[in-house]
């Protein structure tokens, strides 16, 4: 893990037009067998983009990628801490999904609890971002 103290609460960030910030005690694992990485705060790649997904590598701009940074359909109201652990689960050409609950912060301010799993939009498409909603079989996408 960094030198960086992990925020008691987990917290994502849309940013419009750019990645979503994931604040807390994060772990990911590129490849099965691999030791996990350990972080505390990274950007992940909402364009589809990046040469180095799950990741933001500002492609974003390169591209075009629009997105106003709000939630098309929220999630469901949620009392639940958003506080533990956070695991990043790449499915191969598919979504990102977070194992974990995290507070969502929009661009504009709204807030939702998410989680215990959540399946993140990799592939720039989705008419539901931040969230999968299967566009990524339709155009192909491959990570």
């Amino acid at each position: 893990m960094n030198d960086e103290n992990a925020s008691p609460a987990n917290e994502a960030r849309l940013n419009q037009n750019g990645p979503l910030g994931l604040r807390g005690r994060i772990q990911y694992a590129a490849t099965v067998g691999a030791p996990p990485a350990e972080y505390t705060r990274v950007a992940l790649c909402r364009c589809g983009a990046s040469g180095n997904k799950p990741f933001c590598d500002g492609s974003h701009a390169k591209t075009g990628f629009a997105d106003h940074g709000r939630c098309v359909r929220p999630p469901e109201p949620s009392t639940h801490a958003a506080e533990g652990e956070l695991v990043l689960v790449p499915i191969a050409n598919g979504p990102l999904r977070i194992d974990g609950w995290f507070e969502l912060a929009t661009a504009d301010g709204q807030r939702y609890v998410c989680g215990d799993k959540t399946w993140l939009c990799r592939c720039g498409a989705s008419g539901n971002k931040p969230f999968c909603d299967g566009t990524h079989k339709k155009i192909g996408f491959t990570a």
